[in-house]
């Protein structure tokens, strides 16, 4: 990839920086045509057509003579005086770069043409090129210029020398017929360029008329076709074998003209014929041979149906005593394994692979062709594997340039030599010399073009790939192929959204695309019926199999052609197929190589404590790297301790260079910004120098203007927190670090100050060296670390800063402070403004402020409970304003007297029966919202009883009033309402005494809902050998919370005193997940 950032400084000369040719308006520009110029056969143009058409005319002949690519260009000098000039720099085939000065001079002497070589020899060459070409409009015959020439090389052997005066410049314009017609005009092309290669005769158009006629009338009907159809018919009884050649015949004639699917009518009598005349050899070539076409053409029925033939025949002969040949026995072994590879729905080529490589004394003349659907086929599906075809590849190439290949596959060496060319550089090399220097066909060009292109996008050279695929595009519209050029189109656009500008030109493309496909329908493979759109009609009837097959082969096509767009439409599709049918990998796979993040997240929740394939962090497109990086961060939890530490210095190299902007990247960053959180996600999985390297990675993210957010903030705050919780020795510095982000106002770090590890550590004494299993280690805070930190708590609650007025009323709850942020709390709740009809204010701040409200005395939180309550029944109020009020009122309600409490629970047993429910806008704020609604709110369930029944569970002070809240509990357990669900569970799993005595634990095992069965896992760990069988199988439940909660449960238990909680503990010890694993105790701790 090209280093632009060191061939963009100005050189000593002053000359301007190397830029892109289309960023120049006049090499960009498309050049008038000149006058007619007829010169007489044998005599030079005169290429003194003005400095501005000279540089266009120099910087086409570079490209099409020499077969330069990503050109770059620098000027010097004032445009149009004596001394300006310009200079081109772009890539050979073989990737080694060449350098053209312009110099638009009326004479060019022995002097000027040292004066260049000297200047560009002088300090270091522009991307280190090789070979220097001066271009001049004038003439170089004298003999002094020669001789200098000669001198200035062996002066500079490293350097390739050449001179291109006006007698080289009209030597090369002979054979570029579209150059003189660009710069001239077509009748000056027509007399001047003799070197190029006489215009072939023009395809004359169809007959319209008997175009009609087959069509309405039939192919089988017409004058030409019907007499030997019934003179082969005829002689079917008494002459087979006549009538065999016949039916051939025609075959050959309907496939010429367009109708294959009545030549393989036709074909099918040939080998009814063949049969019936005893040729079993000629019979079984005809089946094969028919059976690998039907393939190639992606028909999914007739393959299996002549397998059978084939199988059939061989059976007969067999018993008629007929022996078979070693050529009988290949076909049936290499078309049995074709169809078995190409039409399982998984994609499994094992016994195809096995089959070609097998010794054969003699092969079919169509095995080339199944190696080239077998390569490409592996080149879409498993890319990886292709070189260890290399063998198969090549001896294929030397045998497909029969005429029977060239019927089905008309540039089948081609395509078998640009498989090759995927792993093999010398190969690309060759195949992009042809394109460049025009020694193949325009379609193979075209091919070839479009399918360097697609390399250069997966190596993220996008400039070259545009060029590339704009060079394809040219030369599909001179060969016909209007469908393959409008594709390719598509594919300039798919690659300016991965790699940018995202300008407001991103859609000419489309647009380009759409005027010529109005124009004709070429394209390079031929095709019955498009495989995306059998793809997509089988996934709306519900054919999984012959979707994924279709699919395939719309991906197999994709590839071939170099249609990039489509190749991503049907990875995602493909993707999408596996997802539905459980192939969980294999969707993995596809979404990886579309580049579809969001689909992998979903993915890696669905499947659950299965890991998906991770390939290597490196040598892949930003896309996906991206898409690998987004797996660890979704299934992090699934990576193996041994591992992690491994795959976190990856991560944090990778992060590293992708912010330093050393790997490519998407306009947005996408791949920084997301192995930046992977790295976060394993931060504390590592050694303390990894988590130390982290830190140091995210340094740069601290400092912030106003008003600032990162990126990384959410990510970097969660690490500084587990950086602290597990690596003791530096938690002051992970801690230390988030209060810098907290200072910076980073919503994350703010939330996190107030997080129960936090606080905990914050209110943690040094005495506490050996705390129970599962609390939170301090490790190395020492007092004097305590002290700062809970001093920037202060600091951070002064400055007003979201949740710290909570931090500091749980580190310091006497602080003066806390008491003053506890009288605005009091003021602000019993201020609450009366809600307005028609509007709805989404947010408050009762939740919080209750809390602090709860630090003042008995009075004032009697007074603040009222309020709250008016506010709870007030239906003119959002139902989240009324459940915020609910559990106010549950923050307050614990230390108030008895009989406040008990009129809290009177009160709330009518909100947990739902008689209180229906607030103000509830069908516009709550709920699911419309699926085809424009602006989607939602704002959760619109129903009250949830909170209200947790109310009543704090309030409540008499058995009674317990049983009578287990009661509604349970109730809720049917509910559909997740909300519902999650409060019976919290309630439920209260340690209240009684409340949980009569529940059957065992029924709340089996229940849907994962807070349920959590809630089953505490309840059972309070009567360990009374439920063991429940514990036992809620250890092995499917959600992993489940069992982290029942592992935190069983750490709690004495396990010298339960044979149970010490059972369950050594079960997850071995748990897939860290989480687990850690909850269960046995994650070692400094």
């Amino acid at each position: 990839m090209i280093d632009t950032t060191s061939q963009r400084a100005v050189s000593a000369g002053g000359e301007d920086p190397w830029e892109p040719w289309t960023a120049d308006p006049n090499l960009s520009a498309t050049p008038e045509p000149g006058a007619s110029d007829n010169v007489p056969p044998g005599e030079d143009l005169d290429l003194h057509i003005g400095w501005d058409r000279f540089e266009k005319l120099v910087l086409a002949l570079s490209r099409g003579v020499l077969g330069l690519r990503g050109v770059k260009f620098r000027r010097y000098g004032t445009q149009g005086q004596a001394q300006h000039g310009i200079d081109l720099a772009g890539r050979e085939p073989d990737g080694n770069y060449t350098v053209v000065q312009c110099k638009d001079y009326q004479t060019f002497t022995a002097g000027d043409l040292r004066a260049a070589v000297e200047t560009f020899t002088r300090g270091r060459r522009p991307f280190d090129a090789h070979h220097l070409i001066i271009a001049t409009s004038a003439t170089t015959q004298p003999t002094q210029v020669v001789d200098e020439l000669a001198r200035l090389q062996d002066a500079h052997s490293d350097l390739e020398l050449d001179l291109w005066g006006s007698e080289q410049i009209n030597e090369y314009l002979r054979f570029q017929g579209d150059v003189v017609t660009r710069f001239w005009t077509r009748e000056t092309a027509t007399t001047f360029c003799t070197g190029a290669p006489p215009q072939g005769v023009p395809v004359p158009l169809p007959d319209r008329q008997e175009q009609a006629e087959r069509i309405l009338v039939g192919p089988l009907q017409t004058n030409d076709v019907a007499p030997i159809l019934r003179r082969a018919d005829a002689h079917r009884a008494t002459a087979p074998k006549e009538s065999a050649r016949l039916y051939g015949e025609l075959a050959e004639r309907l496939d010429d003209a367009g109708f294959r699917g009545h030549a393989v009518t036709m074909r099918g009598k040939q080998l009814d014929a063949l049969v019936d005349a005893q040729l079993v050899d000629e019979a079984l070539d005809l089946a094969a041979h028919l059976a690998v076409v039907a393939l190639h053409f992606g028909d999914r029925d007739e393959p299996p149906r002549l397998l059978r033939r084939i199988e059939q025949l061989t059976a007969d002969e067999k018993v008629s005593g007929w022996t078979q040949t070693a050529l009988a026995q290949r076909h049936l072994q290499l078309v049995g394994a074709a169809v078995k590879s190409i039409l399982h729905p998984l994609g499994h080529f094992v016994a195809m692979r096995a089959a070609l490589e097998a010794p054969a004394a003699e092969e079919p003349v169509y095995q080339p062709l199944l190696v080239l659907m077998f390569a490409e086929h592996l080149l879409a599906l498993d890319p990886d594997r292709l070189e260890n075809l290399d063998g198969l590849i090549t001896t294929a190439i030397s045998r497909a340039d029969t005429e029977l290949i060239r019927r089905v596959a008309e540039d089948a060496v081609i395509r078998l030599r640009l498989v090759r060319a995927e792993y093999d550089l010398a190969e690309r090399t060759e195949l992009k010399r042809l394109a460049r220097h025009h020694r193949v066909s325009g379609r193979q060009a075209a091919l070839i073009n479009a399918r360097e292109a697609r390399l250069c996008a997966l190596e993220g050279r996008a400039e070259e790939a545009v060029e590339t695929w704009r060079d394809a595009v040219y030369d599909a519209i001179h060969a016909g192929m209007t469908e393959d050029a409008a594709d390719w189109l598509y594919a300039i656009r798919a690659v300016n959204a991965q790699y940018g500008p995202l300008t407001s030109l991103i859609d000419d493309e489309h647009r380009l695309a759409q005027a010529l496909r109005a124009t004709g329908t070429g394209r390079l493979l031929d095709r019955v019926r498009s495989f995306r759109e059998q793809a997509l009609s089988a996934k709306v009837n519900g054919k999984p199999v012959e979707a994924v097959l279709s699919a395939r082969r719309w991906l197999t096509d994709a590839v071939t052609t170099g249609d990039w767009g489509s190749e991503f439409e049907a990875l995602d599709f493909l993707g999408d197929l596996y997802r539905e049918s459980h192939e969980s990998s294999l969707a993995a796979q596809y979404y990886q190589r579309a580049g579809r993040t969001k689909k992998l997240k979903e993915l890696a929740t669905a499947v659950g404590d299965l890991t998906l394939p991770l390939g290597p962090l490196s040598d892949a497109p930003w896309w996906v790297l991206h898409c690998r990086t987004t797996i660890v961060e979704a299934q992090a939890d699934l990576i193996a301790d041994e591992t992690a530490g491994d795959l976190l210095g990856e991560l944090t190299a990778l992060a590293q260079r992708a912010r330093a902007g050393e790997v490519a990247d998407s306009p947005f960053r996408n791949l920084a910004h997301q192995a930046t959180r992977s790295a976060c996600v394993l931060a504390a999985r590592g050694t303390r120098e990894q988590a130390l390297a982290v830190l140091d990675l995210l340094a740069p993210d601290v400092p912030r203007g106003p008003n600032q957010y990162h990126h990384s903030d959410d990510c970097h705050a969660s690490a500084c927190v587990a950086i602290a919780r597990t690596h003791g020795a530096i938690a002051m510095t992970a801690l230390t670090r988030l209060f810098d982000l907290a200072d910076g106002r980073a919503h994350k770090a703010l939330e996190l100050v107030v997080d129960e590890e936090v606080i905990s550590l914050l209110q943690a004494r040094q005495a506490e060296t050996e705390p129970r299993a599962g609390s939170v280690v301090p490790g190395g805070l020492a007092e004097d670390d305590l002290i700062r930190l809970r001093a920037r708590v202060g600091r951070l609650d002064d400055n007003g800063l979201y949740l710290a007025d909570v931090a500091r009323a749980l580190i310091d709850p006497d602080h003066v402070a806390v008491r003053e942020r506890a009288e605005q709390a009091r003021t602000r709740i019993l201020q609450h403004p009366e809600p307005i009809p028609g509007v709805a204010e989404l947010g408050t701040r009762l939740v919080s402020d209750s809390y602090l409200a709860g630090k003042l005395g008995e009075e004032n939180r009697a007074e603040c409970l009222d309020k709250l309550m008016s506010i709870a029944n007030d239906v003119r109020e959002v139902a989240t304003t009324r459940k915020d009020a609910l559990i106010g009122i549950r923050n307050l309600v614990a230390d108030l007297p008895v009989d406040v409490q008990r009129q809290v629970f009177g009160t709330a047993k009518g909100f947990a029966v739902g008689d209180q429910d229906g607030s103000h806008l509830d069908d516009q704020l709550t709920g699911t919202p419309h699926p085809l609604s424009s602006f989607k709110i939602s704002g959760g369930s619109a129903s009250l009883r949830g909170e209200a029944l947790l109310l009543a569970a704090a309030s409540a002070t008499t058995p009674e009033e317990h049983a009578w809240v287990r009661g509604q509990a349970i109730g809720l357990l049917s509910s559909e309402d997740t909300a519902h669900l999650h409060a019976a569970a919290v309630a439920l799993s209260r340690p209240s005494e009684g409340i949980t005595t009569d529940v059957d634990a065992d029924l709340l095992a089996a229940h849907r809902h994962i807070n349920v069965r959590q809630a089953c896992a505490v309840l059972c760990l309070r009567h360990p050998d009374r439920y063991r069988d429940t514990v036992m199988r809620l250890a092995k439940d499917s959600e992993h919370r489940v069992r982290q909660t029942l592992a935190e449960a069983a750490a709690q238990t004495d396990p010298k005193r339960s044979e149970t909680a010490r059972a369950v503990l050594e079960l997850l010890a071995r748990d897939p997940r860290h989480s687990v694993r850690v909850a269960a105790g046995i994650r070692s701790r400094e």
